[in-house]
C-alpha cells in the first residue's frame, strides 16, 4: 500500500534520485551532464540524499541550479552532518536509544541552504519519498514543510532518529521505495531518468583522481553488518522490478555510476572526484544511450543473462579451452 501526502500533478519527463549517503555528489556530477545534452525535468522523485539533491534542484532547474549543487556537495563536511557523540553511540549500542546520532547537526545544515520552506514553493512538482516505521508503507510527502520532510527522507534506520510528519513516524525512504520509478509513472511520467548514486562501473582507472582506493572490503560478519547487506539486496531486488515493470509504461533510462562499495559512506573526502567521474561518464554515455529493455535487469538497467544462456556460453568456453590445448 502507498499512501501519498500532498498535490496531484501529471508532467512528462521525471528525473528519478534514488539515496545514496555521501554518495548523493554522484548524482550532482549526472545532472550536469543531462542539462549538457537538453535533458531536463518537468518533476522530480528524490530518496533521502537524492531527495536532498531534488529539493535543491527543484528551486532552480537550470544549469545554474546545477553548479550550485556542485558547490554544495565540495562545501559538505562530515561534522554537519554525521556529528560524532560517543555517549549517543554507546546508548544506541546498549539498545538505550533508536539511533546512534542525533539529525539536529543535518536539520540545521539543510535550514541554512534551503532555498525554500515549503515544498509546494518548489519551481518544479517535487515528491520526498520516506519509509513509514510502523506500517512500512511508502510515504509520498509533496506539500508542507520541506524541512521535516527531507530530514526524514535521510534518517538511516539506526543511524537517525525517526521524524514525525503529519502523524506519522517517518524513517528514510529507501526500505519502501529506493528507487521509485513506479511514483514517476504514477504521476504522469513519460521519460525517467534514473540517477543513481551507486552502481556497477569500476573506478579501478581512475585512482589517480581518487587517491589510493583501500581493499576491498571483506564479507559482512557482524549482526549490523549483515542486516545492513540484506537490507542492500532487498532494495536492489525490488528496484530491478520496478524497472522491469515500468519499462513497459515509460521510456527508462539509467545513468551509469560507480561501485562504491571501496569508499566510505560517511566521508565527504571523494565529492569533488565523484561529480567529475559522474560527469564525464555521463557526457560520453548519453548520446547512445538505450531505453531499459521490459525484461529481468540488473541494478545498472542492463539486460540480465539467462540461466541457460550463461551454462551455454560457459560450456562452449570450457570446450573451446579444451580444443586450443
Amino acid at each position: 500500500m502507498v499512501v501519498t501526502i500532498g498535490r496531484e500533478t501529471t508532467r512528462t519527463t521525471a528525473w528519478v534520485l534514488p539515496g545514496g549517503s555521501t554518495f548523493g555528489a554522484v548524482q550532482a556530477g549526472l545532472i550536469s551532464a543531462l542539462f549538457e545534452s537538453g535533458i531536463t525535468p518537468d518533476m522530480l522523485v528524490g530518496t533521502s540524499a537524492g531527495a536532498l539533491n531534488s529539493a535543491w534542484l527543484a528551486a532552480d532547474p537550470t544549469s545554474r541550479g546545477a553548479e550550485r549543487l556542485r558547490e554544495l556537495w565540495t562545501g559538505m563536511r562530515r561534522r554537519d552532518v554525521f556529528p560524532v557523540d560517543p555517549l549517543r553511540i554507546l546508548a544506541g549500542k546498549l539498545g538505550m536509544s533508536n539511533h546512534l546520532m542525533s539529525n539536529r547537526g543535518l536539520a540545521t545544515w539543510l535550514h541554512r541552504t534551503l532555498p525554500f520552506r515549503t515544498l509546494e514553493e518548489a519551481r518544479l512538482p517535487l515528491t520526498v519519498t520516506t519509509t513509514d516505521v510502523d506500517t512500512s508503507e511508502a510515504v509520498f510527502l509533496e506539500s508542507g514543510p520541506a524541512l521535516p520532510a527531507l530530514v526524514a527522507s535521510c534518517a538511516i534506520p539506526g543511524v537517525f532518529p525517526p521524524v514525525e510528519v503529519a502523524g506519522r513516524s517517518l524513517i528514510d525512504g529507501g526500505p519502501a521505495a529506493f528507487m521509485p520509478i513506479s511514483r514517476a509513472v504514477a504521476r504522469g511520467a513519460e521519460r525517467v531518468y534514473v540517477l543513481p548514486c551507486s552502481g556497477t562501473r569500476s573506478l579501478e582507472s581512475d585512482e589517480a583522481r581518487f587517491g589510493m582506493l583501500p581493499p576491498p572490503r571483506r564479507p559482512a560478519r557482524s549482526i549490523s553488518g549483515i542486516n545492513g547487506a540484506a537490507l542492500s539486496a532487498a532494495m536492489f531486488a525490488a528496484s530491478t522490478l520496478d524497472m522491469q515493470l515500468n519499462a513497459a509504461h515509460c521510456e527508462l533510462y539509467v545513468l551509469p555510476s560507480p561501485k562504491v562499495e571501496r569508499l566510505s559512506p560517511y566521508s565527504f573526502r571523494h565529492s569533488a572526484a565523484l561529480i567529475d567521474w559522474a560527469w564525464r561518464t555521463a557526457h560520453d554515455w548519453l548520446p547512445t544511450a538505450r531505453p531499459v529493455p521490459a525484461a529481468p535487469v540488473d541494478i545498472a538497467g542492463d539486460p540480465r543473462v539467462s540461466r541457460n544462456t550463461w551454462e551455454h556460453e560457459s560450456t562452449a568456453r570450457l570446450l573451446n579451452g579444451t580444443e586450443n590445448r
